[in-house]
This record gives structure tokens, C-alpha cells and sequence, in this order.
């Protein structure tokens, strides 16, 4: 966020809370002098104008409830630069943050904190204008009311078992939001969603919010998109951002309202028996605090029995259980409290209230807030009394940051990405432009999609996503117990190619560049003789069966550009590409190819075949397909060293001595990572790191 037209600090809603005392003098000064500050933003969030003494009031509200958690309105007094009019300051293409700053009257200087109070789109501008004065007001909604306007155009298909946070954060990156706080989980989609034409984006998040409905979903203040787990049902989730104690109690009125016949001790979920085991996913959780005032010792079983045919998971069910258990059982105490406003409070923000009615202190979640921006405005409140229960906290979280933190050793400090960043380089000619490239991770099952780079048409951000379950390694290199070929280093390698290719060539371009090439090259970095050995070779010896099978498949993708994604489909791409690099005129290599690509202005699959007919002594590309599939099976057996009964010498790269290197490269020497640069993940591309 570009803070640089604003005088003082400014401070996120609750999230700076390590200064709530400094914060809370502010707000306990017996005089307040309020300053409303309106930043005008672009869509990318960057500082257009920034707005002081013009706004004569309005209103924020703020509910935890709903997924467009902020609204609001705002008056100014109208200048021609305010009328909602094409290039104007509050036009329909602009976006506004918010804020509320308490001048400290004991600094000499006047220091004026500033509290973000929401960034908002401007929805309903109108004009007042009578003899004295001219007036505008405009209506606000958090940044999450774009998705409710964003609509599909083609069906979308979100499979099952895709890790929840993966699918939330792919459906936002799709549409371009990158400024994101997605939480890590180890749950997934349990079973296939499907959306048409005409579905928005709203009510896609809303599905995936409510799979398992302890989850929240909203823009934070600064126009962060949140994806996370509610913690207010642990003692030790959320610290205390408010006390109206004694001290700090700035409450004008209070009231409180009870609910006795809502209250249970047990809950039971039941969810829709699958068809094919006949087994029906349920789960039962209950109150096992004996102290507490609602265990069955005290009021007797209080059960309550959900059936929703949309669970398919235990888990599902479990999640719901311990929200309803979690929400009814207490006496769904409300408190409606009007105070002198708190401009950093927030939805699900814990409050310790003196309760006016029994002088006991309580501990409150608040659900909603309605803050008046006029000098004499108050603050209304509504809020529940929390009742804590023991829940487990998952070892989940802990044993995914424990693998994470082995990736991010390596990226950070072994070279695990850079390494393979300088080889594409020195034998490929492509160096990333400085666009982003952010790392996440999931668990998606031992062996599956080990990771995976997503890139999007008409943006330069890109994803590698990680599945820890097959990164939890040792060693330098990061032997992870499944093979060499399955190196760490030489996994991510493999990604890195696919990133600096989308980086340099674009999207647009590398989207209908072949499979086989973009594969095939990805695997000749490292080399992928242990794959091509597992295709075609039986008991030690090469098989022609196989092999002639490997080389029929390869002739069709050269022919069809078809791509099965299978292990073969791999091997057969890796075979192209080494027998296309043996075939590189002389005083060319692959740097060359890649350039001719590059400056192709024709569609990847054309810019690809005129490249190597350009690179080679072929007349045209059809003659290149014609001469591999005549002399692919002698190639095999007279150009590529394999060693047929043990670790491989030379793994095959092209920085290998079956190619241009000039000594031969095993798996641990593929990449050398003594020469790591410490704390440099890429120089090419800008990595971000999002940690589980």
C-alpha cells in the first residue's frame, strides 16, 4: 500500500494490536480531534489523490456475517474533480480507502494517527444541490462486490479432492487478485463442484466458504482478499482487541437479551451416504468441560441433529458440528452497545466488556459495527458473549510448516530454484523480466502432481504450487527416499522452465506451444534418462516393443500435438527434444531455437515448427517429423548412454556430456549447490514465499 501522502501512522484495523495501549490513550483523550482522509486509488490499489477536509460525514458498517463484510457511505462537498463523470476522482474505474485520524493533543507536534477504516468501490453516487450548498454522497462496498459483478463466461469444474485453499486461491488468481491472505489446510474439495455460464464469482467463493462452515471470507481494511479458519472458538485464538473496563469504557448504552430454548450440548451431522460404499458420513460432538454451565451433568442431553445432503466427508460434518456446538452452546447472549467510536475494531474481533447489568467482566466476539464519521457520531455495536470449549488443535498445520520449511531452505539457500534459473540461462537464452512468482504449497497425496506452475492469460503473476507430501526430503539435493529422479532440486527445476518460458514468451504464446515441447525441454534441463529407462527398459535390456510404442507415441504428438500427461507421455517429449537438440545446426544450439520463438509474431505451435526449421538443415517441419520417426530407434540405442542396471553416470541434461556440457553430470551434480547464493530464491523473477 503506497502510504506516502499521509502525514503520521496508519494502522490496519486490529491487526497492529502489539500497540493497542498507544492506540487506546489515543481514543481515551478526554477531547478527540477527528480527521476523515480519503485515499483515490487505482485498480491496482496505487495512490491517485488523496482527500483531506472535505468529507461532512457518513457511515461504515461492518458485518462478520455477510461476505461483503464493509459498507458504507460518504458526503463531500462538491468540486467539479468529485462529479462522477469519465476521469473524475470518484468515477467507476477508481477505488477509495478510508480513513479516521486522532490528532494526540499531548505531542507538541500534533502527530495524527491514521485508522484505516476499509477500501471501498464506489457504487451510487448522488448529487445535492440546493441555493446554499452543493453536497455529494456516495455509496461504498468492500473490494469483494467486484466478484458479485463478475460472471462466468464458460462452465467451470472444480474437482474433487483439489486442496480448498489451492481452489480459492486459483479462482481468485484467475481474475486477477493477487493481493491475498489464503490459509494452508489440509482439507479438500470433497466432492465435484460445478458452475455455468452466468455463475459469479460471489457465489463460487460462497460455495467454497461454506463446504466447511468455520471458514471466513472477506476483504480486510487494506483491500487484502482473506481466506482463513475462524479462530474465536479457541482461548488462545484471537488476543482481546478491546476493554470496556473501568478505564477505557466509552460506552453510552448498553442493553443485553438472552435465549434459553436454543441451547444444546450435543450435535450430531449427518451427511449423504455414498451410493457405491453405502456409507454415510456423520459426526458427534458434545461438551466435555465439566465446569461448564452447559454440560449434561447440569442441564441433561440438549442434542441437536443436522442432516445436509451437501456433506460427503466426515470432515465436512465434523467442521459443522463443532461450529453449531460452538454457537449454541451458551444463551446466545446479544449486547447492543453504543459507544464513542473505536476506529480500529473489526468483525469476530474479541472484546472484554463490563457488563453495566451483573459489574462482571465478559469476553465478547462482535458481530457488527455501524461507526458515524461526524465529529459528534457514535459507535453502535452488537455483539455475543463467548463461551470457550476445548477443541484439539490439528498437528496438520505443524507437519505441513515443518516439510514447508525444508522447500523453503532449499529455495532460499540451496538453490533449488536459482540454480536451474542460471541453467535455462546458459543453455536455453531466457532470463525472467522481473515478474512475480509465488510459491504456495498443498498436500495432495504421496506421488500424485508433485508441483505444478499456473500462469494466466493477460497477467504476468504466476504459482508454483508444492505438494509437501512428496517434498519431505534430506540432503542438499533433497532426496525425498522415492528416487533420484525425484530430487527436490530436479522437481522444481523442472517448474522453473515452465515459469521463465510463460515469463519471457508470454501466456498467450506458450499456451498453444506443444506439450511435448514444453515438457520435453522442462526434463531435458535435468535430465530424464531414469524416466526414459522405466519406459523401455525390461529386465536390463532395452525392449523393442516398448521402445517402437515410446517412438509411435512421440510421432503422433509431433503430428497432432496430443498430450496424454501420463509418464510415457513425458519420456516420449523428453525424446523429441533430445534428438532435436543432436539435430541443431552447427554454430546453433537451443539458445537460438528459443530466440526464434521469441520473435515469432505467429501462434506457439507455428512459432515452434518455423523455429526448427529455421535451427536446423530440415526443409520443413513435416521433414524433421518424417527423419525422427525413420531414425528415433537407432538414436535411442547409439546416441543416449544408459545405464541399464544401476544409477545413471550422466542423467541426460543438456548441460551433461551426452549433450553440451563437457563432463558428465549425475543426479547430485545436476545442480551444484555449493554455489547456492544465500537468501536469493531467483534474480529473474521476484519469488513470494506464502508459508502454511
Amino acid at each position: 500500500m503506497d502510504n506516502q501522502y499521509i502525514k503520521g501512522n496508519i494502522v490496519m484495523s486490529s491487526k497492529d494490536l502489539p500497540n493497542i495501549g498507544k492506540y487506546a490513550d489515543l481514543h481515551l483523550q478526554p477531547v478527540r480531534k477527528l480527521h476523515i482522509t480519503v485515499e483515490v486509488l487505482d485498480k491496482e490499489l496505487k495512490t491517485i489523490e488523496t482527500i483531506e477536509g472535505l468529507s461532512t460525514g457518513g457511515s461504515i458498517n461492518i458485518s462478520n456475517s455477510s461476505l461483503i463484510r464493509r459498507t458504507g457511505s460518504l458526503s463531500f462537498v462538491l468540486f467539479d474533480n468529485l462529479l462522477p463523470r469519465q476521469k473524475s476522482l470518484l468515477w467507476m474505474n477508481n477505488q477509495i480507502r478510508v480513513y479516521a485520524g486522532i490528532e494526540n493533543l499531548s505531542s507538541r507536534e500534533g502527530t495524527i494517527t491514521h485508522f484505516c477504516l476499509g477500501t471501498y468501490h464506489i457504487t451510487e453516487p448522488s448529487i445535492d444541490i440546493d441555493p446554499i450548498s452543493r453536497a455529494i454522497t456516495i455509496n461504498l462496498e468492500d473490494r469483494m462486490t467486484k466478484w458479485e459483478q463478475e460472471e462466468l463466461e464458460t462452465k467451470m469444474i472444480i474437482e474433487a479432492n483439489t486442496p480448498l485453499h489451492t481452489a480459492v486461491s486459483a479462482l481468485v488468481n484467475h481474475y486477477g487478485e493477487w493481493n491475498t491472505n489464503i490459509e494452508f489446510t489440509n482439507l479438500t474439495v470433497p466432492y465435484k463442484l460445478e458452475f455455468s455460464e452466468g455463475d459469479n464469482v460471489l457465489s463460487i467463493l460462497t460455495k467454497l466458504r461454506d463446504l466447511y462452515m468455520d471458514w471466513e471470507c472477506y476483504y480486510d481494511t487494506d483491500g487484502t482478499f482473506v481466506f482463513k479458519k475462524m479462530n474465536i472458538q479457541r482461548r488462545d485464538g484471537e488476543p482481546i482487541a478491546w476493554y470496556f473496563n473501568n478505564e477505557s469504557n466509552l460506552v453510552t448504552k448498553f442493553n443485553e437479551t438472552f435465549t434459553y430454548k436454543e441451547v444444546r450440548n450435543r450435535v450430531l451431522v449427518i451427511g449423504q451416504m455414498d451410493t457405491k460404499t453405502g456409507v454415510t458420513p456423520k459426526a458427534e460432538v458434545y461438551i466435555n468441560n465439566e465446569e461448564s454451565p452447559f454440560h449434561e451433568s447440569e442441564l441433561g442431553i440438549k442434542k441437536r441433529v443436522i442432516v445436509d445432503t451437501t456433506y460427503s466427508t466426515s470432515d465436512q460434518c465434523n467442521a459443522r458440528a463443532k461450529f453449531e456446538l460452538f454457537r449454541q452452546s451458551t444463551f446466545q447472549e446479544k449486547m447492543n452497545i453504543s459507544t464513542l467510536p473505536i476506529y480500529f475494531l473489526d468483525g469476530n474481533d474479541i472484546i472484554e466488556l463490563l457488563n453495566l447489568a451483573t459489574n462482571e467482566v465478559e469476553t465478547c466476539v462482535v458481530d457488527s459495527i455501524s461507526i458515524g464519521l461526524g465529529v459528534t457520531d457514535e459507535m453502535s455495536i452488537t455483539a455475543h458473549k463467548l463461551y470457550y470449549e476445548t477443541f484439539d488443535i490439528s498437528s496438520v498445520l505443524e507437519e505441513a510448516r515443518y516439510t514447508a520449511d525444508i522447500v523453503i531452505e532449499g529455495i532460499m539457500n540451496k538453490g533449488w530454484l536459482s540454480l536451474s534459473e542460471k541453467r535455462v540461462a546458459d543453455y536455453y537464452g531466457l532470463v525472467g523480466t522481473g515478474s512475480k512468482l509465488r510459491v504456495q504449497f498443498e498436500r495432495g497425496g504421496r506421488y500424485n502432481t508433485t508441483a505444478y506452475v499456473t500462469a494466466y492469460l493477460g497477467q504476468k503473476n504466476q504459482i508454483l504450487t508444492i505438494d509437501l507430501d512428496d517434498f519431505n526430503s534430506s540432503g542438499e539435493s533433497g532426496d525425498t527416499g522415492a528416487g533420484k529422479a525425484d530430487y527436490s532440486d530436479r522437481i522444481l527445476g523442472h517448474e522453473v522452465v515452465h515459469a521463465i518460458m510463460n515469463d519471457v514468451f508470454s501466456i498467450e504464446k506458450t499456451k498453444d506451444i506443444p506439450e511435448w515441447f514444453k515438457e520435453g525441454v522442462s526434463e531435458f534441463l535435468h535430465g530424464a534418462d531414469e524416466r526414459l529407462k522405466t519406459s523401455i527398459v525390461v529386465n536390463g535390456v532395452i525392449n523393442d516393443v516398448k521402445l517402437n510404442e515410446l517412438i509411435t507415441t512421440a510421432e503422433d504428438m509431433l503430428y497432432t500435438n496430443s498430450w496424454a500427461g501420463v509418464s510415457e507421455s513425458y519420456s516420449a517429449g523428453y525424446l523429441i527434444t533430445k534428438f532435436l537438440d543432436k539435430k541443431i545446426s552447427t554454430g546453433k544450439d537451443m539458445k537460438n531455437l528459443m530466440n526464434s520463438i521469441n520473435l515469432s509474431t505467429k501462434a506457439g505451435n507455428l512459432a515452434l515448427q518455423d523455429a526448427i526449421v529455421e535451427n536446423t538443415n530440415f526443409a520443413s517441419y513435416l521433414d524433421f517429423v518424417v527423419f525422427f520417426k525413420n531414425n528415433a530407434n537407432n538414436f535411442v540405442k547409439t546416441n543416449i548412454t544408459l545405464n541399464l542396471t544401476g544409477d545413471e553416470v550422466d542423467t541426460g541434461s543438456v548441460g551433461g556430456i551426452d549433450h553440451r556440457g563437457t563432463q558428465s553430470l549425475n543426479a547430485d551434480a545436476i545442480f551444484n549447490n555449493a554455489l547456492a547464493i544465500k537468501d536469493v530464491a531467483m534474480q529473474g523473477l521476484a519469488v513470494e514465499i506464502i508459508r502454511p
